[in-house]
């Protein structure tokens, strides 16, 4: 039998999470010939161990000139894309355009563990709906994106994919983990900045003074995370710095998570990194930066406590003893619900199989 062909848009950029979206698809349906664009070959290497997909390199990121027959499928696969403005494979006319041949031919298209916005205009906003209605199945990971698009038929929920992660692992005692984000190029929170560093600072001297080891994790170079971490390590004591580690990712996937999965605690102020935590059931401590966070936490109702980066102070006591571990029962209710996240996909390759 013929295998099919199904193509992937995703920001391939070396990011954690999305290199972890994407692998995903390539070890559920090894039967499958995946395809993927990528800006640089360099991009892509989480996924040079498969022999299921092909790299193509081409740097114009976007839905033009596409025809939809040469593939028989269509994913994209991303958690923040539907942002207005947004750089890679943007909801645009061009997409809407391309969406809407996919579902005159009968070939399908489907979005897979996004959440919806920021956005500012009407405009966009209608242009998402008219490009969902011909969509074969659109499945967002909160509930507030989900609310606003809830009458289109095809529009679903489910948690996020990732939380069905392979969670065996071996803690190492002692260690404290902490995702680090760059918010000089977030516009909304670069007032924040130097009290974010401050902060990070502040408590990571304290817990080297508690007798921990301190690890902080880059989950994407492309977006300055390793250049934030430089920039708070260079301004910590130096008598503290020979316990203080940077882990930075290279898209080798493997070797990565096993580090992050090792920590005992973790600060989670990326989005993977607060779904990586529930999932390997660490004790975890959110600090969050986005919305988009904020509704996950509120959806599975994961925490009492967490907080917001722009209501740090410079001093702000980030406490062992305020950090949480999920519940078994909580969690492998999570993990249930996450694997309805390739419903539709999954009914598509059986149907046609």
């Amino acid at each position: 039998m013929k295998k099919k062909k199904v193509f992937i848009f995703a920001y391939a950029r070396l990011n954690v999470g999305d290199d972890l979206f994407i692998i995903t698809l390539l070890e559920k349906y090894k039967n499958i010939d995946f395809f993927i664009e990528v800006k640089k070959l360099q991009y892509a290497k989480a996924f040079k161990g498969y022999t299921n997909i092909t790299i193509i390199e081409n740097d114009q990121e976007n839905f033009n000139n596409r025809i939809p027959e040469d593939y028989d499928g269509y994913i994209y696969v991303g958690g923040s894309i539907f942002m207005e403005g947004g750089k890679v494979y943007n909801l645009d006319e061009g997409c809407n355009y391309f969406v809407k041949q996919c579902h005159r031919k009968s070939i399908p298209f489907f979005y897979i563990s996004s959440n919806y916005g920021p956005y500012q205009t009407q405009e966009y906003f209608n242009l998402s709906r008219d490009t969902f209605k011909n969509c074969t199945d659109i499945c967002f990971r909160d509930n507030y994106s989900y609310q606003l698009f809830k009458d289109i038929p095809t529009v679903r929920y489910a948690p996020d994919l990732i939380f069905n992660i392979e969670t065996d692992h071996v803690v190492k005692k002692d260690t404290i983990g902490i995702s680090i984000i760059d918010m000089s190029i977030r516009n909304n929170l670069v007032q924040y900045e130097q009290k974010y560093v401050n902060c990070m600072i502040y408590n990571i001297v304290e817990y080297v003074k508690q007798g921990k080891e301190v690890y902080l994790f880059s989950f994407c170079k492309e977006e300055n995370d390793e250049k934030a971490i430089e920039n708070i390590i260079n301004q910590i004591p130096k008598q503290y710095q020979e316990k203080v580690y940077k882990i930075y990712y290279d898209g080798n996937i493997k070797e990565y998570i096993k580090k992050y999965k090792s920590m005992e605690y973790m600060i989670c102020c990326r989005f993977h990194a607060m779904i990586l935590s529930i999932a390997f059931r660490q004790k975890m401590y959110i600090l969050s930066y986005s919305k988009k966070i904020n509704n996950v936490v509120k959806d599975l109702e994961l925490v009492q406590k967490y907080m917001n980066i722009e209501d740090l102070e410079k001093n702000t006591i980030i406490s062992l003893k305020d950090f949480t571990v999920i519940d078994t029962n909580k969690l492998h209710e999570i993990k249930k619900l996450s694997k309805n996240q390739l419903n539709a996909v999954e009914e598509w390759i059986t149907k046609n199989d």
